[in-house]
Formats: C-alpha cells, sequence, structure tokens
C-alpha cells in the first residue's frame, strides 16, 4: 500500500510538468480606442411654478401659456414636450390651499446645440421657476461602442505584430479575447439654471446658454494571441 501511494505521488509532478511543457506560447495584449462625438439628443427639463409679485399670483395655467407659446415661436412641435412630474402636480392640484403654489415640470428632447440655443432665447421671456439639461446622449450610441471595441482589438493586434517582430516572430491565432465594457460614459453637462426670465436673456454669450461637452467614449480588448 505504502509503495502505491509513492508511486502516485511520483506521477502528480511529472503530469503537471507534461502539461506546461505542451502549453501554446501566446502573447497578451490590450488595444485600447477613443471617440468624441456631438451629442444629438439634448434633454432639457423645465419647470414651470406660480409666484406672487405685487401681491397678485400668476396663475399656472398663465404660464403654461407662454411656455407653449414659447415653444411654438421656436419651431418645437408640442408632440415632443412631455410632462414630467405629474405625480406632485396633481397632489397640488387636490389641496384646497389658496396660498399654495402649484407647479409642473415638463421634458423636451432637443437635437442639437443650435436647437437649444433657439430653445433658451425664445422662453427668455417666460417666468420660468428653472432650466436644467439633465442628459446628453447619441442616437446611434450602441453601434458607435461596438466600432470602438472592432477598433480596440484591431489595435490589440497590431501592437502584438509590432512587439512580436522585433524578435523574429509573428503572430498567430486569437486564443482569448476579453472585452471590459465601461457602460455608458459620464455626459458632462453644464446645467443651465432660470430662477427668473431675467436671468436668461437673449443676450447672453453663447456659452452661457450651450455650454456643454462631447461624449467621451472609450472601448478596451485585452487579447492573448499564439506565438509562430
Amino acid at each position: 500500500m505504502k509503495n502505491l501511494i509513492a508511486i502516485a505521488l511520483l506521477l502528480i509532478p511529472f503530469g503537471l510538468a507534461a502539461q506546461d511543457t505542451s502549453k501554446e506560447p501566446f502573447i497578451e495584449v490590450t488595444g485600447t480606442a477613443y471617440r468624441e462625438i456631438e451629442p444629438n439628443e439634448i434633454y432639457v427639463q423645465i419647470r414651470l411654478k406660480e409666484f406672487e409679485e405685487n401681491r397678485q399670483k400668476t396663475a399656472l395655467e398663465k404660464l403654461e401659456k407662454e411656455f407653449y407659446d414659447a415653444m411654438k415661436k421656436a419651431g418645437i412641435d408640442r408632440k415632443r414636450i412631455e410632462l414630467a412630474d405629474v405625480g406632485s402636480d396633481l397632489e397640488k392640484f387636490r389641496r384646497k390651499d389658496k396660498e399654495a403654489f402649484r407647479e409642473k415640470t415638463f421634458q423636451i428632447k432637443l437635437v442639437n446645440a443650435t436647437e437649444l440655443e433657439r430653445f433658451i432665447q425664445a422662453l427668455s421671456p417666460v417666468k420660468v421657476d428653472a432650466v436644467d439639461i439633465t442628459r446628453l446622449h447619441h442616437s446611434d450610441y450602441e453601434k458607435i461602442k461596438l466600432e470602438l471595441k472592432i477598433e480596440a482589438l484591431k489595435a490589440a493586434r497590431s501592437k502584438a505584430e509590432a512587439l512580436l517582430q522585433s524578435i523574429g516572430s509573428s503572430v498567430g491565432k486569437p486564443l482569448i479575447v476579453r472585452d471590459f465594457d465601461f457602460g455608458q460614459p459620464y455626459m458632462e453637462t453644464a446645467n443651465v439654471v432660470l430662477r427668473k426670465s431675467a436671468m436668461a436673456t437673449s443676450d447672453m454669450p453663447p456659452e452661457e446658454t450651450t455650454a456643454f461637452r462631447k461624449i467621451k467614449m472609450q472601448a478596451q480588448i485585452t487579447a492573448q494571441f499564439g506565438i509562430e
């Protein structure tokens, strides 16, 4: 019995050594691709809220009419305007307190900085409570992300080729490809906040109304290639 155990212990390291020597040599490299794109989906939220001035309350209905008139002037179809905060608004309508200030929040999707500038200029006479750029996105985001992944994989192969050529070898077949998905990048925005219409005049410098950055995208692929 002792002799059988001794033989088994001798065979284990021999088997591991045989496995290691038969392993195909490879090179592991990482390729990265970057791109900056102009957003074509700019989500803007507008809050209208009743207020009192000279002991006179400006009704929400009046603010809504002025708002829709401004959007028509900016060339924005009413179908593109969505009610973003209906729950809190309904709650305020249920209240009987005459001193309560009702409010509504709308969301609009704009397509470029030019339309955003036109939107801000048209909205400036309306006494809105706040305007915020909440999100920047691109309609072809997934397609562009896939293109970047392909570019990153090609970059990894090019790197492997350059390294192996320096020692007289060449790249073989791919053995492993690992994709590091960074998900949707952080959309950096400079929020436009208008507390009163006096803060949003049409002669504001463009950078103060449409100051948002491009969407920064990145893809990274790590791959192992055989060595020939």
